[in-house]
């Protein structure tokens, strides 16, 4: 790899006169404020993840005043219910002793039914079972031809079953494994060790299952009136280019997909050109082809980039001015959540915030105008542009202010990247969008990823008719499928 070269010369500028000079310090004092800001940069002020921040930067980001942990006064305990019995659970009944030790009487009238019950919960001893297939072959009596018996044809291909295969996605895609990480809990587990190999072929034919279902979800979250989207880095091990992470994310349905780069193009593959529903995101460009009228901003990333602002370090007036932008932007918060918790009317919520919105444009015009700094009157100038798109939640109540569900789903695939790394091939980009589509679709309706992941392998091992597990639309699901 080439090092990156420096910005800075070998020798130190000279200045040939006063005016020189001056103009030499202001440049030079600029870039010290510049790399001043980006020391104080954290996950409050910029786009780094939470997990970057430092123990002091969290520890000065921590509210103070903060309740001790445990249980309050006037708490009411929970504690854990009874479960259902299935018929392969053991019942233990416990009788009294036949004598009473009061006054040794032996003759004991039991109740029906017992005063305490205490399960105790136990996994029973992990094992792999096999299903060995024997083929055996016979001999014409006249000819002497020999025919050969065959496979069922629900036979699996490889040495794994649908639900070995479907376990071992699972604990990639969701518990963030390694290959080599899966291998080792296997052996420890049920004492059987696969090769690196065989599980990483049980991740592409999983991948190649997943297709149908993954391109039903694309479709069918196309009819979705409002949807978030957002992206993430991934890499390549054997490439130095980043690709991207893409995803779109509905009421019910989330579709992931990693693409070549993070431009407009990528952005109307993932999210067709002629969508017409809302579309929430972050103020990354890639997204200025959707029209003001149905692109809400996210007002996280805003008070991020406020905030900045509000912390710089020559403070003066450009500190002042993104103070009043960020009260101002908190104050939105403030009272959508006093008119989500019923203590305004909409009338009056709808007025406050009509107030703020002037405001906000006015201190809006002061930084795109008086802010010395250039990269931070670039902030307010983008923002005023997109000012439609900033206050588009007032036209629908159902419009969040923030694009956190996008994020939120988007972190199992950050957290396996971290893990596990990039991947090696296609199949493996395959598998990891594909997956964790299925994962965060499940765990937005609630129900298990891994049972239904067995389901669909276990109907196209089996030659069943794929099973709409998530009861999509019929034709576009069965045109995929």
């Amino acid at each position: 790899m080439t090092k990156k070269k420096s910005k800075f010369s070998s020798t130190p500028p000279i200045a040939s006169d006063i005016n020189e000079a001056n103009a030499l310090i202001s440049e030079l004092w600029e870039q010290l404020r510049h790399y001043e800001d980006r020391l104080k940069a954290s996950s409050a002020n910029s786009s780094k993840s939470p997990s970057s921040d430092g123990p002091k930067t969290k520890k000065a980001q921590s509210p103070s005043g903060r309740n001790p942990r445990g249980a309050k006064q006037g708490h009411e305990g929970h504690k854990r219910q009874l479960s259902e019995l299935k018929e392969s659970d053991t019942v233990v009944d416990c009788y009294p002793e036949s004598t009473c030790s009061c006054c040794g009487d032996t003759d004991l009238e039991m109740s029906d039914k017992p005063f305490y019950r205490h399960q105790v919960h136990e996994i029973p001893p992990p094992r792999i079972d096999i299903t060995e297939y024997r083929l055996y072959s016979g001999k014409c009596s006249q000819c002497g031809e020999a025919v050969k018996a065959q496979k069922p044809s629900d036979t699996p291909q490889g040495v794994m079953g649908p639900n070995l295969m479907s376990h071992i996605a699972i604990l990639a895609g969701q518990y963030h494994l390694s290959v080599r990480k899966i291998r080792s809990l296997l052996q420890d587990q049920f004492g059987t060790t696969f090769s690196v190999g065989a599980i990483s072929e049980a991740q592409s034919r999983i991948a190649s299952m997943l297709t149908p279902l993954h391109q039903a979800i694309k479709t069918n979250i196309q009819s979705a009136p409002l949807v978030h989207v957002d992206e993430t880095s991934h890499s390549r091990n054997d490439e130095e280019r980043l690709r991207w992470c893409w995803l779109v994310s509905s009421d019910d349905l989330v579709y992931e997909k990693i693409l070549y780069s993070r431009s407009t193009h990528s952005a109307k593959t993932v999210l067709d050109s002629d969508y017409s529903g809302i579309v929430v995101s972050d103020q990354y460009s890639g997204y200025n082809w959707l029209s003001s009228d149905r692109h809400q901003l996210c007002w996280s990333h805003v008070i991020r980039n406020l905030q900045q602002i509000a912390d710089y370090a020559g403070r003066g007036h450009t500190a002042n001015i993104g103070q009043r932008l960020l009260l101002l932007s908190k104050l939105v918060f403030r009272t959508r959540h006093r008119w989500e918790s019923d203590h305004i009317d909409e009338a009056l919520y709808l007025d406050r915030l009509n107030r703020i919105r002037c405001r906000f444009n006015h201190w809006l015009d002061k930084g795109a105008s008086q802010i010395p700094i250039q990269r931070y009157q670039g902030r307010c100038r983008k923002l005023k542009e997109h000012s439609e798109s900033l206050w588009l939640f007032l036209t629908t109540p159902k419009i969040p202010l923030t694009n956190n569900e996008a994020e939120r789903r988007l972190r199992g695939f950050v957290i396996q990247r971290k893990i596990s790394y990039g991947t090696t091939s296609d199949a493996g980009d395959k598998f990891r969008d594909r997956l964790h589509a299925l994962i965060e679709t499940c765990k937005k309706r609630q129900i298990s990823s891994l049972e239904t992941l067995t389901r669909i392998v276990t109907a196209v091992i089996s030659q069943q008719p794929y099973p709409n597990v998530f009861g999509l639309s019929e034709t576009s699901f069965y045109a995929n499928a």
